[in-house]
């Protein structure tokens, strides 16, 4: 048997923007890409760009020849690409514009033994004359694909998809109806994997079903496309479903009109009625949507409820790599939210003892591409694929319980290990005991117990920030998108592991949750009474961190752990206590001190007051105020003549290189002021310069962390460049003390609030420090905006390209009336506003 794959059906088979591609032209496209091609059948050759027009072309040309095709990822690293290129040998590489550079680098490493073509740089001739008007394979047992995914072993592997898996996977799409060639697809999801590479590419082919390709992924592109197309069928993965359903039901939940049609429409059961109810909703769809598919992941069954609600058939199904992909799949007028579907023909599946879905069938891979002992592991002895997916059969229907393996399986369909994960921040740090990462809210999440002797060793106060910033954010720097760290948790306790060792990974939730204390066993938290001869400490203490913050506390609390003690919440306990108790503890105190026992044990050596004292000065709630009102001594740089002489060095190169421009100016007003922006690269403090005068950079001060300016050359640099160093382990009271001294002699302060570069160009956390400096001396903010740095000179590059950067200095806060936190929320919300 063969599958006559593409023919002229005289229609248009692709819509991309305002391209219109006919079938005739696909064929043209095809006739011309294959003769780049010098392949026998058999051969491999790839793919890897975003999804367009000629990424079908490069496809089906690969086909036309008989070749193997592999769609690669369009994100892949250098070394992810080289590792697959490695294994796949492919002989040819179809590439765009945006994947040529690191299709390059990877082929480097490989000795370029693959022919690159770069489909932008292909111009078919205008009396091009085709070869072939119809292609088909030769025979339905042959290799039609490679797809790569991810194993348990973190290296990718190479799926082994004949044309006869595909043949299934559309026959049982067909035995139904699900679509056919009245319908119009669209294609948003990357050909690499393989759900969007069947079904909105070779099927829609194959059916003469046309595609519409979203020429960018974003909510408004999608809603825009699928006005202006009449697309009848939707292929997503949860996030899409779950963004929409989100955005619709905040809507619907404003009105009382609509809440009110939401419960009248799931008392009924007739779709034509929902969906006149709705008419609204799928006008913005554009009106003509049938099908609305889930798959790559599981779904929330209340998002499936939601959509159906509003008269849209939305289904969900399940497949694998391995199974081309479709297992089981729900039918249109007979789904049901808590089922995957039911197996499709051709298909097999059993439950085994234990509970793991285990499939025979048609659609079942050939095995992995040179790699027979993975292919062996995944098949038993009777020939069952073995999922890994644990589930049940209700009747027909095939319901997933959850995952046997411990891989996480993101929302988007990337699959995870989080194994590799560990061990690649683990190899890199020695501030770790142990980690895990889980999925949390539709995020990576690494739950962390550090190595308390060496955060100690290297006078660590804040142990959060070091993690974040020498660790996680160095892993999250070279890391794929999809397997970042979105956030950390650190906790005082080993992890819950077996007795092997394994982390109980089942128990990470309720960790992360705060319903786990101990980690072999859920014991309960013994109360640990307060001696009566520091219980007078402990109660002034006490009624402090309950009134300043809320929180309840014990003589274990960690100030940073339990109770969330950022650097600047330090300094001010530490300011409490001195003021308080009579006594000098300095920030580096807090290294050794980090729980309320171990602070009175310092306060009881540091001190020899009475209590009659210490109960007089109590309530006089001393917090930063009187830091920054202090008259102190700290001395400023002497002189910003090295930040004069940097303007004169690159003001030639802001001007015609990065052809810079600054507007806005007119908004700084005279005298003191926090000039507070978004920090986007090692560019922004001398484009901030190139904006002033020589006279106004006497006047201009900037806060920095010392951690760049660890050189004696680099400190005298600051020194003379009217920088003042911040080192949160060591002197923040003092860099508070000189900020304020700077905005007290009338004098401005730059700061960056996001304390470091953006990693991704957008904007980060805003620290608090601006704002508090601003609210207690009655300074205003003046906010400004940064474009281009970052897509001039991103974290991970050594060398700035040509890229046109600005600065927009924006209308002035007035901090009177305002809390810090609303400070601080204006002034990131303004900045957001004009950045994005």
């Amino acid at each position: 048997m063969s599958i006559k794959f593409l023919y002229d059906r005289q229609k248009i088979a692709i819509t991309y923007g305002e391209q219109k591609i006919s079938y005739a032209d696909v064929i043209k496209y095809v006739n011309f890409y294959s003769d780049f091609l010098d392949i026998e059948k058999g051969d491999r050759s790839a793919l890897m760009m975003e999804n367009r027009p000629e990424s079908i072309f490069s496809f089906f040309s690969i086909w036309a020849r008989k070749g193997i095709a592999i769609s690669l990822d369009a994100g892949y690293t250098v070394d992810q690409l080289a590792y697959v290129l490695g294994d796949s040998e492919p002989k040819y590489l179809f590439v765009s514009n945006k994947t040529k550079e690191v299709a390059e680098a990877a082929n480097s490493k490989l000795n370029n033994a693959i022919k690159i073509i770069n489909v932008d740089e292909l111009q078919m001739p205008a009396d091009y004359k085709i070869k072939q008007e119809e292609f088909s394979n030769d025979s339905n047992e042959d290799v039609a694909v490679l797809v790569y995914t991810s194993g348990t072993t973190g290296n990718p592997k190479g799926v082994m998809i004949t044309y006869e898996n595909i043949e299934t996977n559309m026959a049982g799409v067909r035995a139904v109806d699900l679509v056919n060639e009245t319908d119009v697809i669209l294609a948003m999801l990357p050909y690499h994997h393989i759900m969007p590479l069947c079904f909105t590419l070779i099927l829609p082919m194959y059916l003469g079903v046309p595609i519409v390709l979203l020429t960018e992924i974003s909510s408004a592109s999608l809603l825009k496309t699928l006005q202006e197309n009449r697309v009848t069928v939707i292929v997503g993965v949860p996030r899409v479903w779950e963004m929409l359903d989100k955005a619709i039901m905040t809507k619907i939940n404003q009105s009382s009109v609509a809440k009110f049609m939401f419960k009248l429409a799931s008392k009924t059961n007739s779709m034509s009625i929902r969906k006149m109810l709705f008419s609204k909703v799928h006008k913005q769809f554009g009106g003509h949507i049938r099908l609305m598919v889930s798959g790559g992941a599981k779904i929330d069954k209340n998002i499936l409820e939601d959509f159906r609600t509003m008269g849209f058939r939305a289904i969900q199904g399940y497949g694998m790599t391995e199974t081309a992909p479709i297992i089981a799949f729900n039918v249109p007028g007979r789904e049901r939210s808590d089922s995957v579907g039911e197996v499709i023909p051709n298909v097999e599946v059993k439950i085994a003892d234990d509970g793991e879905v285990l499939v025979k069938g048609k659609n079942v891979m050939k095995g992995y591409y040179k790699n027979e002992a993975a292919t062996k592991e995944a098949f038993d002895a009777e020939g069952w694929f073995h999922t890994g997916d644990l589930g049940k059969m209700d009747g027909k229907y095939l319901i997933i319980i959850g995952r046997k393996k411990e891989m996480i399986v993101l929302p988007n369909g990337k699959n995870i290990d989080p194994n590799d994960i560990e061990a690649e921040i683990m190899k890199n740090t020695d501030l770790i005991k142990e980690i895990a990462v889980t999925e949390y809210n539709e995020q990576l999440v690494a739950i962390i117990y550090p190595d308390f002797e060496k955060l100690q060793a290297q006078q660590i106060v804040n142990i959060k920030d070091a993690i974040k910033w020498e660790v996680i954010d160095k892993y999250n720097v070279t890391a794929p998108n999809y397997k970042k760290i979105h956030d950390i948790k650190i906790i005082k306790q080993e992890l819950p592991k077996t007795r092997l060792g394994k982390i109980r990974r089942f128990m990470l939730k309720d960790l992360l949750e705060d319903k786990v204390e101990a980690p072999e066993k859920k014991v309960e938290k013994k109360v640990i009474e307060v001696p009566s001869e520091i219980k007078e400490k402990y109660d002034i203490i006490n009624k402090y961190i309950t009134e300043r913050y809320n929180k309840d506390i014990d003589l274990d609390s960690h100030i940073e752990l339990d109770l969330g003690f950022d650097s600047l919440d330090i300094v001010e306990f530490m300011n409490f206590l001195n003021s308080t108790f009579d006594i000098e503890i300095v920030e580096q105190d807090f290294v050794d001190h980090k729980t309320i026992s171990d602070i009175i044990k310092l306060v009881e050596e540091k001190s020899g007051i009475t209590n009659e004292k210490v109960v007089e000065k109590v309530d006089k709630n001393e917090n930063l105020k009187k830091i920054i009102d202090s008259d102190s001594d700290v001395k400023l740089p002497p002189s910003a003549k090295y930040a004069k002489v940097l303007k004169f060095l690159f003001s030639p190169l802001f001007k015609f290189y990065f052809r810079y421009k600054y507007s806005g100016k007119e908004n700084l007003g005279e005298g003191a002021g926090i000039i507070v922006g978004n920090h986007q690269s090692y560019l922004d403090a001398f484009m901030l310069n190139n904006a002033f005068t020589y006279k106004e950079l006497s006047n201009n001060y900037y806060i920095a962390t010392a951690l760049h300016f660890k050189s004696k050359t680099m400190k005298y640099l600051a020194g003379n460049g009217n920088i003042i160093l911040v080192d949160a382990n060591r002197n923040l009271k003092n860099t508070l003390q000189a900020a304020a001294k700077v905005l007290k002699s009338g004098k401005k302060l730059l700061i960056f609030p996001e304390g470091a570069r953006t990693r991704d160009g957008q904007l980060q956390e805003f620290k608090k420090t601006f704002a508090i400096l601003a609210q207690e001396l009655n300074v205003p903010i003046y906010p400004f905006v940064l474009k281009g740095a970052y897509e001039a000179f991103p974290y991970n590059k050594k060398f700035p390209k040509r890229y046109d950067i600005s600065v927009q200095f924006l209308e002035k806060i007035d901090p009177q009336n305002k809390t810090v936190e609303e400070l601080v929320e204006e002034t990131k919300d303004k900045i957001a506003k004009n950045y994005y």
